[in-house]
C-alpha cells in the first residue's frame, strides 16, 4: 500500500499495468490520469486517490474499486502494482488533480440481485472481489482447457496481488477457496454453455498445449512488467544494488518474483 501526503491531502496511489494500447480507460470517462506510460506490450496507468485504506470500511471501497476496474479491463489482463510509478521524462505526469474514488463509478459493475450471489459471501451489497476472482478463474479455466484443474495457488496470488489484504487476508482466502471448489466440484467446467466444444480428444489435448503457452507467455509479461517498473523506480536506489549490480535477493522479495525469474530479465534490462 502506498500512501502519500502533500500539503492539504493525503492520498493513495491506485496503479495498474494493462496489456492494451494506452486509451481503454477514456471509454468510461475515468478522470484522466496523474500518471500514464506506454511501453512496447501495454502501459501503466495510475491515479492519485484522496484518502488511504486504513480501516475495514475504507480497504471495502478500494477494494470494490479496484475489483471493478478488473473486471471492466479483464480482457486486458489488468493488474494493480503496489508500488509507487516511475517519474521520469518519457512518461505523461500530472500532480495538479486528486480524485475521490467516486469518480470512478463508470466502471463496470457486476448487477444482479443479491440473492443470486454465491452463499460464499453473506454481505447486503454485491461482493465486486468476489466476482473479478471469480471472472479470472473462469479465464484460467478457458486458457488451461476445460476439465483441467487450476492450480488453487493461482487464485490466491491473484487475490493478494491485486487487493488490500493485510489486515484480513482470511477472507480473501475465503472467498478463493470457495471459488476453487465450487468449479471443482463442477469438473472445471464454465456454466450455462458458455464454453462448450465439439472437439476430439486429440485436438482438445492440441487446444490446452497452446493455451498452457499461451498462459506461460502471459506470466512472463506479467513478471517482466513488474520488475521493469519496480527497477525503474529504484534506478538510482543503492538499496537493491551491490556496488554496480542489483541485488536479485532484494529485487525478488520486494516483487515477489523467483530469484530465477529476476535473473532472467536482468539480462534483458
Amino acid at each position: 500500500m502506498k500512501v502519500y501526503q502533500n500539503d492539504t491531502q493525503i492520498t493513495t496511489w491506485l496503479y495498474f499495468y494493462l496489456a492494451g494500447a494506452g486509451a481503454e480507460f477514456l471509454d468510461y470517462k475515468l478522470p484522466f490520469p496523474n500518471y500514464l506510460s506506454h511501453i512496447n506490450r501495454g502501459y501503466y496507468v495510475g491515479w492519485q486517490v484522496n484518502g488511504y485504506p486504513g480501516t475495514a470500511e475504507a480497504r471495502n471501497y478500494f477494494n470494490d474499486i479496484i475489483a471493478r476496474f478488473l473486471i471492466t479491463f479483464a480482457e486486458y489482463s489488468p493488474e494493480r502494482l503496489d508500488f509507487k510509478p516511475n517519474l521520469d521524462k518519457h512518461c505523461h505526469i500530472d500532480f495538479k488533480n486528486s480524485y475521490e474514488l467516486k469518480q470512478f463509478q463508470n466502471l463496470k459493475s457486476i448487477n444482479i440481485k443479491k440473492f443470486a450471489q454465491e452463499r460464499s459471501t453473506n454481505i447486503n451489497t454485491i461482493d465486486q472481489v468476489f466476482w473479478a476472482i471469480k471472472y479470472h478463474c473462469e479465464s484460467l479455466i478457458k486458457q488451461f482447457g476445460i476439465g483441467n484443474i487450476i492450480p488453487y495457488e493461482m487464485l490466491e496470488d491473484f487475490a493478494f496481488n491485486n487487493f488490500y489484504d493485510k489486515r484480513d487476508r482470511s477472507t480473501l482466502k475465503a472467498k478463493c477457496r470457495n471459488i476453487w471448489n465450487w468449479y471443482n466440484n463442477r469438473g472445471w467446467t464454465i456454466p450455462e454453455g458458455r464454453e462448450k466444444t465439439n472437439k476430439t480428444k486429440e485436438e482438445l489435448k492440441m487446444t490446452r498445449q497452446e493455451r498452457a503457452k499461451k498462459n506461460a507467455a502471459l506470466k512472463q509479461q506479467r513478471a517482466k512488467a513488474t520488475l521493469f517498473g519496480f527497477i525503474q523506480q529504484n534506478l538510482f536506489s543503492d538499496e537493491y544494488k551491490r556496488g554496480d549490480k542489483w541485488n536479485v535477493t532484494k529485487l525478488a522479495k520486494a516483487t515477489k518474483l523467483d530469484p530465477k525469474t529476476v535473473r532472467k530479465y536482468l539480462k534483458e534490462f
